[in-house]
């Protein structure tokens, strides 16, 4: 079940669109933010992820009654709402970086956006790594060629089946994933390897996923939905204690809280994740039953970490890891995106309690307390959702829910059509 944390999403819970999306960087000298936009109604506030040196602090908000924010302001809104904030000192030991194979599904339905995340990519911090596009459409398809990237096809429909044959033509020894939505930061894949480096034992790192823009009511919805990762600014480390249970330890403040393997909301995200290939191979790779592209709308990453922490496997999250993601755009395809999120959560947890029982018990047990939540409005789920969130978009949501296990079963049943 996701979890939301205090750190996540509260600066959007009040705020409607449009909202002035920025990143700045406190080692550059403060500068004023223009905040003009160039249609429609004026933006309502500022959301400004905040890094030094490219390491992540934190996020601060800034209601707008106009179109500037000088640097002075900026000054003072950093002092006052990031107050306790701690930069973390880099590290600069030498590291020797794995080769990365950066993998990346798509059906090329959003060519523009494709094109525009590879062209970052291209250009990222990092001394070893490739691009590999997996081209998921179904049937016969011309050939593509994308500048910058190695195109190969996978036919068989579903994320996860493209993930797979990423898999087995990456020559990299950690691949990491994301998607054709995304902008990645340029010190995206140094932050992921560096932790790989760090810590050999690991077996999957996973990143921080912030939007691109927040330009329509959508958008914000979207972070008000709980579906976004959780939106946690220090390190992270799970590893398991127990059948059911997770030992999460926070580096920066040392804190340690056992909790249920089943609160998945700052595992990560399957847009901004990395593993060790070995690892992956060892697992049998993804669900191939799970993912968009098949009946079950999602679901194969969140039951990859669950998959990798089951069988004794250490994750970690890093939040200098950054990802800025493109939100969907308008409610229609909100109401559709979250409708398919709730039948993935439901299919994911299906999956994994059919691959081993032991999951089935720990599921009955926290399922009641579960049930109960969906309805509580300080839940994690509902807390950051405004007394106007639309009904239509929880309804949505929750049908999808009811859906899910009956669309793995039928997945399944359609990957063993493709198999024969």
């Amino acid at each position: 079940m996701r979890q939301v944390t205090a750190m996540s999403r509260t600066v959007m819970t009040e705020v409607h669109s449009p909202v002035r999306v920025a990143v700045m960087d406190l080692a550059d000298p403060l500068s004023d933010l223009d905040c003009t936009r160039p249609s429609g109604p004026p933006y309502t506030a500022a959301w400004i992820l905040v890094c030094r040196s490219g390491r992540i602090v934190g996020s601060i908000t800034i209601p707008l009654n106009g179109t500037l924010i000088t640097a002075a302001e900026l000054g003072y809104e950093l002092c006052h709402q990031l107050s306790g904030a701690e930069t973390k000192n880099p590290q600069i030991d030498a590291l020797t970086l794995a080769r990365m194979s950066i993998v990346i599904p798509t059906n090329l339905a959003r060519p523009d956006q494709l094109r525009r995340c590879v062209e970052r990519l291209t250009k990222l911090d990092y001394p070893d790594y490739e691009i590999i596009i997996v081209d998921n459409r179904p049937g016969e398809a011309p050939p593509v060629a994308i500048p910058g990237a190695r195109v190969v096809r996978e036919p068989r429909p579903g994320i996860s089946a493209a993930r797979n044959c990423g898999i087995a033509v990456a020559t990299g020894d950690v691949i990491a994933f994301t998607d054709d939505d995304v902008v990645p930061d340029h010190r995206w894949l140094r932050a992921l390897g560096e932790r790989f480096a760090r810590e050999p034992d690991v077996a999957a790192v996973t990143g921080l996923v912030v939007p691109l823009e927040l330009e329509t009511q959508a958008q914000v919805l979207f972070e008000q939905s709980g579906n976004g990762p959780d939106r946690c600014f220090e390190r992270l480390t799970f590893e398991r204690v127990g059948r059911f249970k997770v030992l999460r330890r926070a580096h920066e403040t040392g804190t340690e809280q056992i909790r249920s393997i089943y609160l998945t909301g700052e595992f990560g995200t399957g847009s901004n994740m990395a593993f060790r290939k070995e690892k992956l191979l060892a697992v049998g790779g993804f669900d191939e039953a799970l993912g968009v592209g098949t009946p079950t709308c999602g679901g194969e990453d969140i039951a990859m970490l669950v998959e990798m922490l089951t069988t004794g496997n250490r994750l970690v999250y890093e939040p200098d890891a950054i990802i800025q993601h493109s939100h969907r755009a308008t409610l229609a395809e909100l109401e559709q995106q979250l409708h398919g999120y709730g039948i993935g959560f439901t299919a994911l947890l299906t999956a994994i309690a059919l691959r081993n029982p032991w999951h089935g018990l720990g599921l009955a047990a926290i399922l009641p307390a579960w049930l109960l939540s969906l309805r509580d409005p300080l839940s994690a789920k509902n807390a950051h959702r405004t007394r106007d969130y639309p009904r239509a978009l929880a309804r949505a949501e929750l049908l999808g829910m009811f859906r899910g296990p009956f669309a793995y079963i039928h997945s399944r049943q359609v990957q063993r059509r493709w198999r024969q």
